[in-house]
């Protein structure tokens, strides 16, 4: 069996249900770890650093519940996709939870193909979310590289303007509009001015 090398936090209050899910996902490859509660699950993170590709959450436990520690997993910059554990009463709860942007819910007693299943797909979404965080962060590093004049001259690019309206609104030549707009170009790897939209749509909407 190819080992998959995924950090998958399970937050339960429950024992034995939390040993059981970590044993199946263990034998699947998976290297998982167990909270006794979400205040547990937090001071992980903040301590460690951890990064969670995937989340089982009990929804109901003492002290904090899993939708009180969903709402802050946004604050502790986790992207995880986060999968809810239910019982039968409190699936409007989960159902909220969706709504709010969870990835998927499972009820219990846990179908243990389900779960590996549902984990699987939480797993997917992490890589693209994962990639879509790299490929931001590298876009922003990128514009903030921008000089001064260069960013004068993308926002004047971005509302339409042509080079000779530039060079007039700047007070410069058309020559230096080029050069400075070779430059943009080339730092964004933009192969035209469509696509160089489209990053600064990104980036403006990041």
């Amino acid at each position: 069996m190819t080992q998959k090398v995924h950090k998958i936090h399970i937050i339960d209050d429950t024992d034995s249900v939390a040993a059981s899910l970590k044993m199946l996902l263990e034998s699947y490859g998976y290297e998982a770890t167990t909270h006794p509660s979400g205040e547990d699950f937090i001071e992980t993170v903040k301590e460690t650093s951890a990064e969670p590709s995937c989340i089982l959450l009990d929804v109901r436990m003492q002290g904090m519940s899993g939708i009180e520690l969903y709402q802050q997993l946004e604050r502790l910059n986790v992207i995880a996709p986060v999968i809810f554990i239910t019982g039968h009463a409190t699936v409007p709860m989960a159902v909220r939870a969706i709504q709010l942007g969870a990835f998927d819910f499972l009820e219990k007693p846990i179908d243990h193909s389900q779960l590996i299943f549902k984990v699987e797909a939480a797993l997917r979404k992490f890589r693209e979310m994962k990639e879509s965080v790299l490929k931001d962060q590298a876009t922003n590093k990128v514009l903030n590289s921008l000089t001064r004049r260069e960013k004068q001259i993308l926002d004047l690019l971005i509302e339409g303007l042509a080079n000779k309206e530039i060079a007039r609104e700047l007070n410069i030549t058309v020559k230096t509009v080029e050069y400075h707009r070779s430059n943009i170009m080339k730092k964004t790897q933009a192969s035209s001015l469509a696509e160089l939209v489209k990053i600064y749509m990104a980036y403006a909407s990041a």
